[in-house]
């Protein structure tokens, strides 16, 4: 590999322009290359890591089972169970497929963010499914995702180290939000709220006594 020579040419008086051109065009490839994590055996690695595993199971319009298992991960990170029920338990995941079926828009979204989500999961632990990571590996990447709030130098910065941050932050803001309004908008957020439901005509409907 030859070095890069910028030196004048003493012929003409001026920077051998061509040469100059090339090396830094080369040296700006291998180090997006390098920055962004690029690696063909990796892409095979995480295709091949979704077979054997337990996904869910059940009717869906547009997620496959494991794009479907990935969303109700990242939904039960949104809104954990712990003492009281979560998204996982609400059967956030369903609805949010629902949705997604009627919107071309988020079907590109969620397919770009799940596919950023396996990415990040190689980059940072060698894993080839954001599943197969530690819960705080999980909350790590997340808060990269939902990082829309920070100073445009620190969103620059992750934009350099890590591939389509971008297109993250777009993809958490859309499943946070369609997460909080589908759960607090179900039965199972109504009850951990105390909330009883809209009026009916007979009155309000007693849930806990409902078989």
């Amino acid at each position: 590999m030859h070095n890069l020579d910028i030196r004048p040419d003493t012929r003409s008086g001026t920077l051998n322009r061509r040469r100059f051109l090339t090396g830094a065009t080369t040296s700006c490839i291998l180090f997006l290359l390098r920055s962004t994590g690029v690696s063909h055996a990796s892409d095979k690695k995480k295709i091949n890591s979704h077979n054997d595993r337990n996904l869910i199971e059940g009717e869906f319009a547009v997620f496959t089972s494991y794009q479907a298992t990935l969303v109700e991960e990242v939904s039960s990170l949104i809104i954990p169970s712990d003492d009281s029920p979560g998204a996982r338990e609400a059967g956030v995941v369903f609805m949010l497929d629902r949705i997604a079926a009627n919107s071309k828009e988020d079907q590109e979204i969620y397919t770009a963010g799940i596919e950023w989500l396996d990415y990040m999961a190689d980059t940072i632990a060698g894993m080839g499914s954001f599943l197969d990571l530690s819960h705080d590996d999980k909350k790590r990447i997340l808060t990269i995702a939902d990082s829309g709030k920070l100073l445009l130098s620190d969103k620059l910065l992750l934009f350099i180290q890590y591939r389509n941050t971008r297109v993250a932050r777009r993809f958490f803001a859309m499943i946070r939000q369609q997460t909080i309004e589908i759960f607090y908008t179900s039965e199972t957020g109504w009850r951990l709220l105390g909330y009883k439901g809209p009026p009916q005509w007979s009155g309000y409907h007693d849930y806990y006594r409902c078989s």
